[in-house]
């Protein structure tokens, strides 16, 4: 099964957004979310921070800001 890692931080209006985004596309496709909160990683938080959310696949960034469950499918069908 394809598995992403969703990036996500304290009171983070974009990541909530993301989660809504994720659960759409897994509406149509079969994968999992690894989610991670950067604060209990100071270097996560450190590379991240300005980023949240953060879509990745094998340390690939998938999306990152404004996550789309198109872009989500999208590249889901192309891995």
């Amino acid at each position: 099964m394809k598995e992403l890692t969703l990036l996500v931080g304290n009171q983070c209006g974009l990541c909530n957004d993301a989660q809504i985004q994720i659960a759409l596309a897994q509406e149509d496709i079969d994968f999992t979310v690894n989610e991670i909160n950067i604060t209990s990683d100071p270097a996560l938080e450190a590379q991240y921070f300005m980023s949240i959310p953060v879509l990745l696949h094998n340390d690939v960034v998938v999306q990152e800001g404004q996550i789309d469950f198109v872009t989500i499918l999208e590249y889901l069908k192309k891995i």
